[in-house]
């Protein structure tokens, strides 16, 4: 039982996860940003016909598994996906694969260009261990496809606007455009209220006169996000600030968990354990409220 037991993780930590029928495994494949190339998908279609029942999983996070995998097989699909160079997926106490939407390649709401930043943080982060698990999402705008909010570490692109008076003729195309109800037109004045503003950039996409221009451009990141039993939206800590700080703060967030985390924790409960302002010492910035 013990050596099956052992067997087991090591399966797992190669992408291999145990199904309810004896002896079968669902391969769990390693996907950037929900990507992958035309070639690869081919490959993973033949191993689903010869190893498994011949279709894939898409699972929540943009993953590909296969399932039915006996566990006499495991070696040779396993030796197929290295040939194809396509990496296992991540499961247990790892950073998980990060997710993203298509972005301002892609998207004409994006801001951001998600799969970029996906690659990036993907290439230093992917598997590498934590106290329990950790998951990261990117989306392009305020939108929020990816549901940053629900994630350990979400980055939302955001843009501020500024209002330039003396280039407005009150035409109201900012104010039909806002579906936050931020712009308002009284007597010919047009007001804005920052409080209500998601910044997604809409007012500054209508508007024809530049009267309404681009004050602030970047990241907007939240931590502590989760789904599950017990799910919590994540808190925003940062507003529209540069990719270089915002994955300094992605490092600072991970080295926090990893030096703070009681066994099983995710980094919402570390949060709440320890006090927020005790994140916003590691993260070394001024929290936004």
């Amino acid at each position: 039982m013990a050596k099956k037991s052992r067997d087991n993780e090591h399966l797992k930590d190669k992408g291999f996860l145990s199904q309810k029928q004896d002896g079968y495994f669902s391969v769990r494949l390693h996907v950037v940003g929900g990507n992958l190339t035309s070639e690869k998908l081919r490959y993973i279609a033949d191993a689903a016909d010869k190893y498994g029942k011949g279709y894939v999983h898409v699972t929540s996070r943009q993953g590909i598994e296969v399932p039915f995998v006996h566990n006499d097989n495991t070696e040779a699909i396993s030796s197929l996906m290295d040939n194809a160079g396509i990496a296992p997926g991540s499961s247990g106490k790892k950073i998980r694969a990060i997710v993203a939407c298509q972005g301002n390649k892609v998207c004409s709401n994006g801001i951001i260009d998600c799969q970029d930043i996906c690659e990036k943080i993907d290439e230093k982060y992917f598997g590498q261990p934590v106290p329990y698990k950790f998951k990261i999402a990117v989306t392009g705008c305020p939108a929020s496809c990816l549901k940053v909010q629900e994630n350990d570490f979400g980055i939302m692109g955001t843009l501020q606007p500024k209002f330039v008076e003396e280039n407005c003729v009150t035409c109201g195309l900012c104010k039909k455009a806002c579906k936050m109800d931020v712009i308002g037109i009284t007597d010919g004045v047009l007001t804005l209220d920052h409080e209500k503003c998601i910044m997604c950039g809409e007012c500054i996409r209508v508007c024809k006169k530049d009267a309404m221009q681009i004050a602030k451009e970047g990241f907007t990141v939240y931590v502590g996000g989760k789904v599950g039993r017990k799910p919590r939206m994540g808190i925003r800590v940062l507003k529209t600030v540069s990719e270089p700080v915002m994955f300094e703060v992605l490092e600072r967030t991970v080295a926090y968990y990893r030096d703070n985390a009681l066994e099983g924790e995710r980094i919402i409960d570390v949060i709440d354990r320890c006090g927020i302002d005790h994140l916003e010492e590691a993260l070394q910035y001024s929290l936004e409220k």
